[in-house]
């Protein structure tokens, strides 16, 4: 790949929630599409047990901050692409600064408290995102529009308890993180297009059996975030109980944000 792009420029801003094993296929499809400007928030290093999956790194960056080297390896390959840093985890306390001027979200993220905390912050903010995730050898990746459900809760209702699966205790094999970053990446460029076919379905790659399956999710009218009588309506820290939370759990505090119509392109 090389050059600024595959096409003419997509105009629209991205943000990408982490710089790893599905965050980089996926940055590397949107720019390849013609996407300018992509927002990029991770506070990891780049470790060697990364690389097998995490494709834009390599054994120098070993160390590195992950934002540096995915930086500047798209700018090698696309130099029109704006890629704007943001250093930190997305939390309750940081969401709000993260949003603004954002068209959509990529959840690329590796643990449910972030996942559920992007799906309540990207309801309340009207803000399409696409969740995708990769354990083992399956992956999945779920669009869900600004405008309401189905969402993320309407699947998954809330937090696991106990310990969930991760990369980490699980493991994933490198080319499902490509597949969900390419899918992920692919209903991010539709949703830019303005293309609402993508929103309520959920799509499931098997690897060992190498299928890939679309299929729809109903909205649940009882769900918490986008239901008929919603409880959720301002973003709690004490409400996402994991590692992305940990810096705001000071008083469980409720985060207002703003809620009104917001124009996300």
């Amino acid at each position: 790949m090389s050059g600024g792009g595959g096409g003419a420029a997509i105009s629209g801003c991205v943000l990408l929630v982490g710089a790893g094993g599905i965050g980089a296929p996926a940055a590397l499809a949107l720019a390849a599409a013609g996407l300018r400007e992509l927002r990029v928030a991770d506070d990891d290093e780049v470790e060697i047990t990364n690389l097998h999956r995490q494709i834009l790194y390599d054994d120098d960056d070993i160390g590195r901050p992950k934002l540096d080297a995915f930086a500047e390896a798209l700018r090698r390959r696309f130099p029109a692409l704006r890629v704007d840093r943001r250093y930190g985890r997305f939390t309750p306390s940081s969401a709000a600064a993260l949003l603004p001027g954002v068209s959509v979200v990529v959840d690329a993220t590796d643990n449910f408290a972030t996942r559920f905390l992007l799906a309540d912050v990207c309801h309340l903010t009207r803000t399409p995102v696409v969740h995708a995730a990769a354990i083992r050898w399956r992956a999945t990746v779920m669009a869900v529009s600004g405008a309401g459900g189905p969402c993320y809760r309407c699947l998954f209702e809330d937090l696991p308890t106990g310990d969930a699966p991760s990369c980490a205790t699980a493991g994933v094999a490198g080319p499902v993180c490509g597949v969900a970053g390419a899918i992920a990446a692919d209903r991010a460029l539709a949703i830019l297009a303005g293309d609402a076919s993508v929103y309520g379905r959920i799509a499931t790659y098997d690897g060992l059996a190498d299928v890939l399956r679309s299929v729809p999710v109903a909205a649940r009218p009882a769900c918490a975030l986008c239901g008929d009588r919603a409880a959720i309506s301002t973003i709690d820290a004490s409400r996402y109980v994991t590692a992305c939370a940990d810096g705001d759990r000071g008083g469980g505090a409720p985060s207002h944000l703003n809620t009104g119509d917001q124009d996300h392109g």
